[in-house]
């Protein structure tokens, strides 16, 4: 049971991406309102153009420090509040930080994290292999 397990936890980690989380301000996080075309280029706190598509994950975070998914070029900021109606968002301006998140798919760190988990699961299978051979071998004498 406690290799079900372990191959499941490692299955999960190679199945998540890595993302590189990008602030961006305010100004930029309203250009990300609609898009005509569902792509927009904005400027990082940084100074990196990051590119914003319709699948992009974009947040917004509270001064309390609870971050709120938002979906690209699908809500609404004035301001006093940000509408995000597919999420059922109603927030208060004042209570959230100055600027926005953007969580891009790292490849690198992806490529990685799949080839540790491989790793990981190729020696696990030698290891079983070998374990199942030495047990075997054990009972015959």
């Amino acid at each position: 049971m406690k290799r079900a397990v372990a191959l499941l936890l490692i299955l999960s980690l190679v199945a998540m991406g890595c993302y590189s989380t990008y602030q961006i301000p305010r100004t930029e996080l309203q250009k990300l309102q609609s898009s005509e075309t569902g792509t927009a280029v904005v400027k990082g706190v940084d100074g990196e153009d990051l590119v914003v598509e319709q699948d992009t994950r974009l947040f917004v975070r509270s001064k309390g420090g609870k971050r709120y998914p938002i979906t690209p070029f699908n809500f609404k900021m004035t301001e006093s509040q940000l509408v995000a109606s597919d999420r059922d968002y109603i927030l208060d301006m004042n209570g959230l930080e100055q600027d926005g998140e953007v969580d891009n798919l790292s490849i690198w760190k992806t490529a990685l994290l799949g080839t540790l988990g491989g790793l990981v699961l190729s020696g696990i299978i030698v290891w079983a292999v070998l374990e199942g051979r030495s047990s075997g071998s054990s009972q015959g004498n």
